[in-house]
């Protein structure tokens, strides 16, 4: 599947740089940002400002996103990604996203996760006891 990465800071640029989407089909063609610091990440893959999201998705026939963006700007950047005819959106941001009921979303809570992950362990930790 082809997709594109909204948000090329820290976040953004660590997904585009992890190799193991490979194995499960997911290629990341272009990264878009607001203000993008470079023309490309270290793999080549290139970083173009948001005023070329809509062409490129279109021309390239791109249904899946994903967002790395602070949390104030998703819902904007959501909106502009079912302009631009992504179906499938894969959410980083720590904030819900009000779509229509025909796209998809998969939100990734990293605090969340970790909260789990710690509760998890205290029970472990009660356990021994």
């Amino acid at each position: 599947t082809d997709a594109v990465l909204i948000g090329a800071g820290k976040l953004g640029q660590a997904l585009l740089d992890y190799k193991g989407f490979d194995a499960y089909g997911l290629n990341i063609l272009a990264a878009f940002d607001i203000a993008p610091t470079a023309d490309k990440t270290d793999e080549g893959t290139p970083i173009y400002p948001m005023e070329q999201l809509e062409s490129f998705c279109k021309t390239n026939k791109v249904l899946m996103a994903i967002i790395t963006v602070p949390a104030e700007h998703a819902q904007s950047v959501s909106d502009q990604l079912i302009t631009c005819g992504i179906k499938a959106i894969w959410n980083f941001a720590p904030t819900h996203l009000d779509v229509p009921p025909n796209i998809l979303v998969q939100n990734e809570n990293m605090a969340t996760s970790l909260a789990v992950l710690s509760m998890h362990l205290q029970a472990q930790i009660k356990e021994k006891k």
